[in-house]
């Protein structure tokens, strides 16, 4: 379980110090796991942004999700793999900074593969042949928040 963080605020701002507005990590996972449509970015080794959609599956304490390996995305991960992970609303969110390597180990890809079909109805082909990659993002720091009042509830959880 990640250790939960709150930032410092400028006392002018007038942020109560209110533990219970705080988000916890059970409700920032639920965010994570519920999550149909995840927007990942990534840059290239000299630093040129990326973000694209993509279907994924959160699972124990990694985001995973495929991609061709020719893709922006892939070609980006393979020269820099630092990326972030955002789930699509903004004034709920929950946004995981991490690191993502490719996932070669048969039995989790067969774990995984249950899982799209049971989120998604779909049933990926990750076989040799077809030239989609999954990749396991490992979290460094997650940040998480509720609008209008983000401040108040806004919280980091460091991996």
């Amino acid at each position: 379980m990640p250790r939960r963080v709150r930032p410092e605020f400028p006392e002018e701002w007038h942020v109560p110090h209110d533990p219970k507005l705080w988000i916890t990590w059970a409700a920032a996972k639920e965010k994570l796991i519920g999550e149909k449509v995840y927007w990942v970015s990534t840059s290239s080794r000299d630093g040129k942004p990326h973000a694209a959609p993509v279907w994924g599956i959160w699972r124990g304490s990694a985001f995973y999700f495929e991609t061709d390996p020719n893709s922006v995305k892939g070609k980006n991960l393979a020269a820099n793999p630092r990326i972030v992970v955002h789930i699509q609303n903004g004034l709920d969110t929950v946004i995981v900074e991490g690191t993502a390597s490719v996932l070669r180990k048969k039995g989790e890809l067969a774990s995984l593969k249950k899982a799209y079909v049971d989120k998604y109805d779909y049933a990926p082909d990750w076989s040799d042949t077809n030239g989609q990659v999954v990749f396991a993002v490992k979290p460094r720091v997650a940040h998480a928040w509720r609008a209008p009042r983000m401040h108040r509830t806004l919280v980091n959880f460091v991996f």
